[in-house]
């Protein structure tokens, strides 16, 4: 069967004439249907001066992966990081509830009795952040912290009361709280200790993210500034658990990481990744592989944006063009070299990460029989044109 219509093609060739056949041939492969650019057009590309170029173009090797493979970790914004060495300051707020006891060192002064030398006081922090002491008056306490408080009680009551000793307790926090929102097991509004609380104890006290960790991202919003991360990258980085402030609103949300995979994969889609960390080999197996029927071994690519700076401390060219200050990075695997499956077990996948595998030339040289030369062998063979 297979001989008889290469013998229908080639007698097809001989009358249609060698320069027609071979022009057909050149005309329709720019119009032939594709998933996108074939090798050698991208190869095309890498002769570009850097600055003429959208993006850059890489060939994986050795020194690539040491120097490009490796997960890049995530830093938060340096303004949640401000308190990173030491616990944000406690202070007090209007609506806070004090606990006030008075000790005097005889049994006749204003607060104590031959029966009791101590007095008990609840103050609540009224709307103009001051408390009241009898015999002291107003004191404003409103962002201060309780050794503050303590030690201004203490002065007013000096010359008043018999050698006073004051002591002041927080029953109720209420200024002091942030919000932890989202995919968490108990969402709510909870106070913070004295002794702190960092991102992780905050998502903790909320009953704990619904989410792996690496699937689960946390949003933090303090004030006019906000900054998202990972939470396997705050488990993995001390420096991303930051302490918390008032007023911090915290919200989990589940985002997997995923990538996509184009071209002359078995599973044109995109995937999720399956763990923490994903290598291209396993992105490459989790999409089914290349497809033994369209694939160019030799066309395997990888598409990303890259910090610069990156690029640069790898000894890189940045493309002249930069997309929201990232530059659009293509790195490039040849399979039909051994020590591709090493290196791409080697180079480590990022969200959003574009696998595209091109198209070998023969899968291209089928197309245009099965498009323009079938086509023409039909109607040799029955000698009738259907026009519609």
């Amino acid at each position: 069967m297979i001989c008889t219509e290469m013998m229908n093609i080639r007698n097809l060739f001989n009358s249609l004439g060698t320069a027609t056949a071979v022009g057909i041939f050149l005309c329709s492969c720019s119009t032939l249907p594709t998933s996108g650019p074939t090798r050698r057009q991208m190869e095309k590309v890498q002769d570009e001066p850097a600055d003429d170029r959208e993006y850059a173009v890489i060939q994986m090797n050795v020194d690539v992966i040491q120097q490009l493979g490796d997960h890049r970790p995530i830093q938060l914004n340096e303004h949640f990081s401000t308190t990173l060495h030491g616990k944000p300051e406690s202070v007090l707020g209007i609506g806070d509830q004090l606990v006030i006891n008075i000790w005097e060192s005889s049994g006749d002064g204003l607060f104590s009795t031959f029966e009791k030398k101590q007095s008990h006081i609840d103050s609540i922090i009224d709307e103009s952040g001051a408390i009241f002491i009898p015999y002291v008056g107003q004191i404003q306490v409103a962002g201060k912290n309780i050794e503050e408080v303590r030690s201004s009680i203490q002065k007013g009551l000096q010359g008043k009361a018999i050698e006073p000793q004051v002591q002041v307790a927080l029953k109720t926090n209420v200024s002091n709280n942030l919000v932890v929102v989202g995919d968490v097991n108990q969402p709510g509004r909870y106070p913070l200790p004295i002794g702190g609380v960092r991102l992780l104890d905050a998502v903790a006290a909320a009953g704990g993210s619904r989410a792996p960790l690496y699937e689960a991202e946390a949003k933090i919003v303090r004030g006019e500034i906000s900054d998202t991360i990972r939470l396997d990258e705050v488990l993995g980085r001390k420096n991303n658990n930051v302490w918390m402030m008032p007023g911090d609103t915290v919200q989990l949300m589940h985002k997997p990481r995923t990538f996509s995979a184009f071209g002359a994969v078995t599973t044109k889609s995109r995937h999720a990744f399956e763990s923490e960390t994903l290598s291209m080999a396993e992105a490459l197996a989790q999409s089914g592989g290349l497809n033994d029927g369209m694939a160019d071994a030799g066309g395997v690519f990888l598409f990303r944006f890259e910090d610069p700076e990156v690029l640069r401390a790898a000894g890189r060219e940045v493309p002249g063009v930069l997309f929201q200050g990232r530059a659009a990075t293509i790195y490039r695997l040849d399979f039909k070299q051994p020590e591709a499956f090493f290196l791409s077990r080697s180079f480590a996948m990022q969200d959003k990460d574009i696998i595209y595998v091109a198209n070998a030339f023969a899968a291209e040289y089928y197309k245009f029989i099965r498009i323009y030369v079938q086509p023409l062998l039909d109607i040799s063979r029955t000698g009738t044109l259907f026009v519609q």
